[in-house]
C-alpha cells in the first residue's frame, strides 16, 4: 500500500516544553486495569495506549524529529526495525518522533511488575474477564531482559500518539508473546463488553470498557490486533480508544499502537499500522 491510500496526517504542531516521561506498556492492559488519571480528559495528553490512562502517568509528547535524517537508533535488530517503522509513520505526516532512552525501558519494566502487583483494586464484570484483562498488560519493552526500542510518533492532526515497540525474543520472551495472543484472542471472544471499578483511594470509579476486532486488510502483517474503548460509567462519548497490532518472527515482535479520540480506531489507522508493521517486517 502507498503513503497516497491514507491522507497524510498536517505538519507537526511545535513540541512540548519541558522533559517527556514514558509510561510503559500496551494500551489493552491499562486502559482496562487503571483509573483516573492525566489523559482522562485530554487524550492528546496520552504518551501511548498505555499512557494517559496511569495515575502517576507524564505525558511523553513526541518531540520534533528531522525526518529526512531519521532517529539515528542504532543497528541492533531491534532498533532496525523500529526506525524503519518511524520512518514509515512519517510518510503519513507523523513526522514528530522521540525515541525512549534506556533509562525509561527501565523504568517502564518497573512499572509493569507495580501494576501487576496492584490488580488488587480492579474489580471486573463478568468476574471471568479479570483474569484474561489483567493478563493483557503486555508490552515487547516489559520483556524481561530483552533487547528492546520504542518510538512515539506525533502528528498535529491526531488527538493522540503512536507507538511501534520491537523487542529480541528470546525463550521465554516467546512464551509471553504467544500468551498474549492467546488473550487477545480469548477477550474478542468472550469479554467484549465489561465493566470495571476502580479503587482510587477512598473513592471508586466506574468504567465500561468494550472490545472489537480491528479493521484489518486482506494479507495484513499482524498476527494479533484489535481497538479498545473505555468510557466513565457516568458518560456517553469514550475518554480513550486505543487500536493495538502486533506481529512476531522468528526472533523478534513488533507491536503498533494509536491511542487518543476515537478515529484511533479507525480504518485509516488501521492502514497506517499495518504500514508501519510491514517496514518493520522488512528492516528484520
Amino acid at each position: 500500500m502507498s503513503a497516497d491510500r491514507v491522507r497524510p496526517l498536517a505538519r507537526p504542531a511545535a513540541p512540548r516544553r519541558g522533559r517527556p516521561r514514558l509510561v510503559a506498556a500496551v494500551a489493552a492492559g491499562l486502559l482496562a486495569l487503571t483509573g483516573c488519571a492525566a489523559g482522562d480528559n485530554d487524550p492528546a495528553a496520552a504518551s501511548a495506549p498505555a499512557d494517559g490512562v496511569h495515575d502517576d502517568a507524564g505525558t511523553a509528547a513526541p518531540t520534533e524529529s528531522a525526518a529526512p535524517e531519521g532517529l539515528g537508533l542504532g543497528d541492533r535488530q531491534d532498533e532496525r526495525m523500529a526506525e524503519a517503522a518511524a520512518e514509515r509513520a512519517a510518510t503519513f505526516g507523523f513526522v514528530r518522533q522521540r525515541a525512549a532512552t534506556a533509562e525509561e525501558i527501565d523504568a517502564a519494566r518497573e512499572d509493569s511488575r507495580d501494576r501487576r502487583a496492584d490488580a488488587d483494586r480492579t474489580t471486573v464484570q463478568p468476574a471471568q474477564c479479570k483474569a484474561p484483562l489483567t493478563a493483557l498488560d503486555f508490552s515487547p519493552i516489559a520483556l524481561d531482559g530483552a533487547e528492546a526500542t520504542r518510538v512515539d510518533v506525533g502528528a498535529d492532526t491526531f488527538t493522540g500518539t503512536g507507538t511501534v515497540e520491537v523487542a529480541r525474543l528470546t525463550g521465554q520472551g516467546r512464551q509471553d508473546v504467544e500468551r498474549h495472543i492467546q488473550t487477545v484472542n480469548a477477550l474478542r471472544a468472550d469479554c467484549r463488553e465489561m465493566t470495571m471499578t476502580v479503587q482510587e483511594g477512598d473513592a471508586t470509579v466506574d468504567y465500561r470498557l468494550e472490545v472489537s476486532d480491528a479493521p484489518l486488510s486482506d494479507g495484513t502483517p499482524a498476527q494479533s490486533a484489535l481497538v479498545w474503548e473505555r468510557t466513565l460509567a457516568s458518560e456517553s462519548e469514550p475518554q480513550l480508544t486505543a487500536q493495538v497490532l502486533t506481529a512476531v518472527t522468528s526472533d523478534a515482535v513488533v507491536m503498533v499502537s494509536f491511542v487518543g479520540r476515537p478515529e484511533a480506531g479507525r480504518k485509516e489507522f488501521t492502514l497506517i499500522a499495518e504500514e508501519m508493521l510491514a517496514a518493520a517486517l522488512a528492516a528484520d
